[in-house]
């Protein structure tokens, strides 16, 4: 087994220059204790017997400085045991040290042996370490006449550890940490005993060689609570009188158990026994006193308050510095104690101490270098490294001093005017350099934030898909790895992964992190426009900074905020000659925008500035004789003349490059690529020439691109290549040029552009390709309402099969209201066009009924159902498959009215008609199978239910294997619903081992293809939880303490 090397943090290390340096001490009572941290420091930095960084007049402390990994830490051994030499300590140590801020407590304790640790009952055996969450004084109390009762009401508590701390803590004690920590303390003690044996000179301590070595479980012995330890039979000491009478004489506690005759009948029974090597780690509540405790009657009723060990030293640190207890069990904490556990005990605690620091990063203030302090101490275990991915970046970008110095003072974290969650709004024009402002702050102080993640938030969707790119960058272990980096094939919630990203930005110790939302401009309190939403709900953690660009003013209310207003000037004239080198004229009315536009349009022509303000007053003229003519929010439209001089150029060079701005101004702003264009390959008659051209020549396509990026009309995508986008307000403007006509040719080459490229659910990882198209099928269906369905002539056929597959993406993407929306366009259009008869119109029939069935709109899904039944029927026959597909979703509406009969005679209808046309193994046979197990459960045929649950199941995995079928296998979501169907009838039928066999198959497929977090994984531990109380292995308490561990 390798030892680690070294901690696992990715702060870079920088020698302590002075005391301010060192923010972390271990302090240990025994000599025994310290000699086990010393064989795992890395460094030390002072010589035997000096202290090169001196120390305080007062101070009688004796330091020694090492490095652990990349933390500099100071080491106190006390001269005795006890919270008052702890708390003489602890005082001058803050003196000489100013900048600790956490102290450990290391060393050995005794243990509760049956401790209560996060709502479990679990076995604490010797070796094993505690660490504290909360430490109670408990020699602090009452003296009753017959008992001494302890204080451990909260105002008697000493107190928890810092938020960071806390939530460093919290953090280990989740099932996934806690294997990773256990693994980690192994391999430190591994570490230690190697490190000890090379140490050691053999030859005079051969005797010792085994100290560190697990003593071996022979002599872990628990002994019944009520059973002293005191001399017993032939045992008896001739001098001892006590022990005779029932009480116990000085000699017998000097004596080990086999010393003074402790029978081995009178142990306890153990379930659990410790391994070598292998110690657990417990994180709980430690009991601390100047009293060792040495009764087991005693540790008995303070574990019932939730103790799961004691020692003798934290309350005396606490008092004057935070303190975590990190310490072996040595012994129960009853009256057979003895000293044989005292080193392995304190090996594990070393090891324990050293596994902890790999996870513990630091307060971020001190570094030996202060040259390196921004870089080197912010983030550390929640370090993302920094990226430009979907930032749209300019190197041509003019500082504006004012406006980032106030966001400087709003959210850099040494600036931050509170603890809590820091927002600030820029909010102004479009085209006013908001967006250019927030990614030169990024860019400026990526140093000062341990990450920050560039958020889309032009819709819902669209921001959606931004966490999902900011999920891939979190480091490694710190979310589900199916949720961080999806595996080919996996089909993961985008919902799923934006809770799995806001829990990680919420996490207590993941304070120092920047969120950019960019383009919040629809107004969701404006009515139902498509891909608005509260951003509120995406500001759910209380640390952190938050960075919104907007048009909305409205928003400024979310935190502090500022107005950006048009350039000076100055700032105009800078803008302009970063771009071109020349001063501009005051015409271009202060907006960067347009400034930038001008710049690129002389640059590409190599214009003098007379000539370009001769162009741009005749284009003034042309244009805007109609002040209705632009929108209000450019009153002297100086941006939009600026294009409209570019547009005209670029249409002079290559009319193709205008057609394509024309059409993408009916398609999302933020993507365009290659491969978009490409459905125009396929039957070119019906698109344009210039369309067909571009979709069949790339290098046309990349030509264009270059010609469009030179006049600054669009920008390169940094996250994706060859791809590019618009910024908003020129896509805006490229809409509002083209009169009526022009805007309804446009959309309709949009609609069938989006809906001809949207591919079937049986393609494989079409959910991938599903999502890049929702962004554009939101901005086609927005048209639709703003021109009244203009789009086409409501009988053009092809237009209806584009809507139709634009309701089939909205369906498969969980967006009801636009599928149905969408569907019932394509309905319309074909009644119209082909009948009502026709199979397409029938097709578009039975997808309203499956949508209608998923609303719970039982009724109108009868309707649907059983039209497109009839029509069908009548088309292609009663066996054909198609109708036969309307049969068996008809069985599923009768089975979930529970009209159980109708559905049986549906599903035996499909049943036979399908294994007849298609075979009985082919996955629409299996899937109808599996649809009558559910059938015959619900009807307590439970015998019957069986048989077609092991039909399907046995037949999607025979079809995988002979190759059939390569989406099918043991693993697949489908192959997994009937793993879990069997696992309920089994339940149902009191076969509960063989039910909880079903179930973890169908959670281990589902956590790997879904994520555990899944609505599917979360209902099978419903499944498991429900057998566990039927089974009476667990109790409902014990349940609601997991169940709020896997929701956390």
């Amino acid at each position: 087994m390798a030892a680690p090397a070294g901690t696992g943090n990715d702060r870079a290390y920088s020698r302590p220059a002075s005391r301010d340096d060192f923010e972390i001490a271990i302090i240990c009572a025994l000599t025994c204790e310290m000699d086990a941290v010393q064989l795992l420091v890395d460094e030390f930095l002072d010589e035997v017997g000096q202290n090169q960084y001196g120390r305080l007049a007062g101070d009688t402390n004796i330091y020694a400085h090492a490095r652990i990994g990349n933390l500099n830490v100071v080491l106190i051994t006390l001269p005795e045991m006890g919270k008052g030499q702890a708390a003489l300590a602890a005082g001058t140590l803050t003196t000489t040290y100013p900048k600790v801020s956490l102290v450990l407590s290391v060393g050995v304790c005794g243990g509760v042996p049956l401790a209560k640790v996060g709502g479990r009952d679990e076995e604490i055996v010797l070796g094993d370490v505690v660490i504290s969450n909360m430490l109670t004084q408990y020699d602090m109390g009452r003296q009753f006449p017959d008992r001494f009762v302890a204080r451990t009401e909260i105002e008697h508590l000493l107190g928890r550890p810092k938020r960071d701390i806390r939530g460093l803590l919290k953090d280990l004690e989740s099932r996934r940490n806690r294997n990773i920590l256990h693994k980690k303390v192994a391999l430190y003690l591994e570490k230690l005993q190697h490190n000890y044996l090379q140490d050691i000179d053999r030859e005079h301590f051969r005797d010792s060689a085994s100290i560190y070595v697990y003593p071996g479980a022979e002599h872990d012995k628990l002994f019944e609570d009520s059973y002293e330890h005191m001399h017993r039979g032939s045992f008896s000491d001739p001098g001892c009188h006590s022990c005779a009478i029932g009480s116990v004489c000085d000699s017998a506690r000097r004596k080990l158990c086999d010393e003074v005759g402790c029978d081995a009948k009178h142990l306890a029974p153990r379930e659990r026994r410790g391994e070598p090597n292998l110690p657990r780690i417990f994180i709980g509540h430690i009991g601390s006193a100047d009293t060792v405790m040495r009764s087991a009657q005693h540790r008995r009723d303070l574990a019932e308050e939730g103790i799961i060990g004691f020692e003798m030293e934290a309350a005396g640190v606490w008092d004057v510095l935070p303190c975590i207890v990190i310490k072996g069990v040595c012994d129960y904490a009853d009256s057979h104690k003895n000293k044989r556990w005292q080193d392995y005990a304190a090996a594990t605690a070393a090891s324990a101490v050293r596994a902890f620091l790999d996870h513990y990063y630091g307060t971020g203030r001190i570094s030996g270098n202060a040259n390196d302090r921004q870089g080197a101490t912010k983030g550390g275990h929640y370090r993302v490294k920094f990226s430009l991915q979907g930032m749209p970046t300019s190197n041509n970008f003019v500082p504006r001093p004012s406006d980032i110095t106030d966001i400087e003072k709003s959210l850099l974290p040494h600036h931050q005017k509170s603890q809590g969650r820091n927002v600030f709004v820029l909010h102004g024009l479009g085209g006013i350099g908001k967006t250019q402002l927030a990614v030169n702050f990024a860019r400026q102080y990526k140093a000062a934030f341990s990450a920050i993640f560039w958020l889309d938030g032009t819709s819902e969707d669209s921001l959606k898909q931004s966490f999902a790119s900011c999920a891939k960058r979190i480091p490694k272990d710190q979310i589900p790895e199916n949720i961080r980096s999806p595996k080919t094939g996996d089909e993961v919630d985008l919902d799923d992964i934006v809770e799995h990203v806001q829990e990680w930005l919420a996490k207590d110790n993941n304070v120092d992190w920047l969120l950019i939302f960019d383009n919040v401009d629809l107004d969701h309190t404006q009515g139902e426009i498509p891909g608005a939403y509260d951003i509120r709900k995406y500001l759910r953690s209380d640390h952190g900074a938050v960075l919104i660009t907007s048009r909305l003013s409205k928003l400024a209310q979310l935190g502090e905020s500022k107005r950006i207003k048009r350039a000076d000037l100055d700032l105009s004239k800078k803008i302009f000659e970063k771009w071109y080198g020349k001063e501009l004229n005051s015409k271009l009315g202060g907006l960067p925008l347009a400034l930038a536009q001008a710049a690129a349009y002389m640059g590409e022509l190599n214009l003098h500035v007379a000539s370009y303000i001769r162009l741009y007053e005749q284009q003034w003229n042309e244009l805007f004789q109609n002040t209705d003519s632009s929108p209000q929010d450019y009153g002297n439209r100086s941006v939009w003349t600026t294009w409209t001089i570019s547009f005209n150029a670029i249409e002079a060079r290559d009319k193709t490059a205008g057609n394509l701005l024309r059409l993408w101004a009916f398609l999302d702003n933020r993507e365009m690529w290659h491969s978009l264009l490409q459905v125009a390959r396929n039957d070119k008659e019906q698109w344009p020439k210039w369309l067909c051209d571009i979709a069949c020549n790339e290098v046309k396509f990349l030509n264009m691109a270059t010609l469009l990026l030179r006049y600054s009309m669009i920008e390169v995508r940094e996250s994706a290549q060859s791809s590019y986008s618009m910024h908003p307000v020129v896509h805006r403007w490229i809409s509002h040029i083209q009169d009526d006509a022009g805007k309804r040719v446009f959309l309709r080459l949009a609609v069938m552009l989006i809906g001809f490229s949207v591919p079937h659910d049986t393609t494989k990882n079409y959910w991938v390709l599903q999502r890049r198209l929702l962004p554009h099928a939101e901005r086609c269906l927005w048209w639709m309402e703003e021109l009244k369905g203009g789009e086409c002539n409501t009988e053009d056929i092809t237009i209806g099969h584009a809507t139709h597959s634009l309701g089939n993406l909205y369906s498969d993407q969980g967006r009801l209201k636009e599928a149905e929306t969408m569907y019932q366009r394509a309905l319309e259009g074909y009644e119209k066009a082909l009948g009502p008869d026709h199979t397409s119109t029938l097709n578009t029939v039975n997808n309203l009924g499956n949508l209608y069935k998923t609303q719970g709109r039982l009724k109108e899904a009868k309707t649907m159902y059983q039209r497109a039944l009839e029509g069908k029927e009548k088309a292609l026959g009663p066996d054909h498959t198609s109708t036969l597909d309307i049969v068996g979703n008809l069985g599923n509406l009768y089975s979930d009215q529970g009209l159980l009969k109708e559905a049986e005679t549906m599903y035996q209808r499909a049943l036979e008609g399908k294994e007849k046309a298609l075979g009985p193994d082919h996955t629409s046979t299996l899937d109808t199978v599996n649809n009558l197990g559910n059938l015959y459960k619900t009807q307590g045929r439970l015998k019957e239910a069986e048989t077609m649950y092991q039909r399907a199941l046995e037949g999607k995995e025979k079809r995988a294997l002979e190759g059939y079928e390569k989406a099918l296998g043991p693993d697949h979501t489908s192959t997994l619903n009937t793993v879990n169907n069997l696992g309920l009838l089994y339940s149902d039928q009191g076969r509960l081992k063989e039910a909880e066999t079903m179930y973890q198959r169908a959670l281990s497929g589902y956590s790997a293809a879904l994520g555990s977090s899944h609505a599917k994984s979360l209902l099978v531990i419903k499944n498991i939880a429900s057998l566990q109380l039927a089974k009476g292995s667990v109790s409902l308490q014990e349940l609601i303490v997991e169940f709020t561990n896997i929701y956390n």
